[in-house]
């Protein structure tokens, strides 16, 4: 059985978590529009700022790309570049940002109750053979490459977008596929449930405007859940991956886009809404007056 435990309480815990949280990981909610170097490795000089768990930033890594660059209709630009993820690479290339509040620990999700990430993502060319892992966490402290996934976000064949709780259990398919070419707003939570081997790995996929900046009682239904598999003491890191040749169970290959990046421990924090036109109106009266104001001084 799991329990809810923590390594430390108090003003004293609220004090290290945020010193180990400004020298090793990025505070949450994070959000990052790829504002680094465009043709640089994601992990190199610039983007290895935020980008630093995973493997060596060698060929066949997913680059920072202007072509990659993503908007979605009501969620905010956080502006910056992309993130242009191709091919298979002969050997495993994966690159994170660490989240947990120490990087020789995990963070404990039971205590915090559940994990959201989102991005956008286009298929310019899906996988042939097998299907393809774009994105997951590590459940380990380590730094380096090489890792085994969990939380996979798989890419398959026909198209249709899956999660698994470790990458080698059974894939939970969306019914529908993606379109190539289409920009997609894509969510996935880990969220803790009391007992073992029963934690939640869902998926949304285009969830609905209205439900941008929603609070938890009125999250939407995922589009696909899973439990399957064994759930996890902690996520260290979350990753963009491009899995080599010898993973042939989800190496299949293409080309994506992925960008607007988001990380936290509320929908609200991962699937934000723009200012409302009524917010924005407001803003520019105030503004308009003030500047009749000046002009009939």
């Amino acid at each position: 059985m799991k329990t809810r435990q923590g390594w430390m309480s108090g003003a004293l815990a609220a004090a290290v978590v945020a010193c180990l949280n400004a020298a090793y990981a990025v505070p949450l909610p994070y959000a990052d529009g790829f504002n680094y170097a465009e043709g640089e490795r994601l992990g190199g000089t610039t983007s290895g700022v935020n980008w630093t768990a995973g493997n060596s930033t060698g060929t066949g890594s997913a680059t920072i790309a202007s072509g990659a660059s993503l908007t979605y209709p009501g969620l905010p630009s956080l502006g910056g570049l992309g993130v242009l993820s191709t091919g298979v690479p002969s050997s495993n290339r994966d690159r994170g940002v660490v989240i947990a509040p120490d990087i020789n620990s995990l963070a404990n999700w039971s205590d915090l109750g559940a994990l959201y990430v989102s991005y956008l993502l286009r298929v310019d060319e899906g996988p042939t053979g097998n299907p393809r892992l774009l994105s997951a966490y590590r459940d380990s402290t380590g730094g380096g490459g090489g890792f085994t996934p969990s939380g996979g976000l798989f890419v398959g064949t026909d198209l249709k977008l899956g999660v698994a709780k470790v990458a080698n259990n059974d894939i939970a398919w969306t019914a529908d596929p993606l379109t190539s070419g289409q920009v997609y707003l894509v969510v996935w939570r880990y969220r803790y449930v009391d007992g073992a081997d029963n934690d939640e790995l869902a998926l949304w996929v285009t969830p609905p405007a209205g439900s941008f900046g929603a609070a938890e009682s009125s999250v939407p239904a995922p589009t696909v859940v899973t439990t399957t598999g064994a759930d996890d003491v902690g996520i260290n890191s979350f990753h963009f991956t491009v899995r080599s040749t010898g993973q042939a169970q989800y190496n299949g290959g293409g080309t994506y886009a992925l960008d607007e990046f988001r990380v936290g421990t509320t929908w609200a924090s991962v699937v934000v809404p723009e200012p409302s036109a009524a917010a924005l109106l407001g803003l520019g009266g105030l503004a308009l007056w003030r500047l009749r104001r000046f002009r009939q001084g």
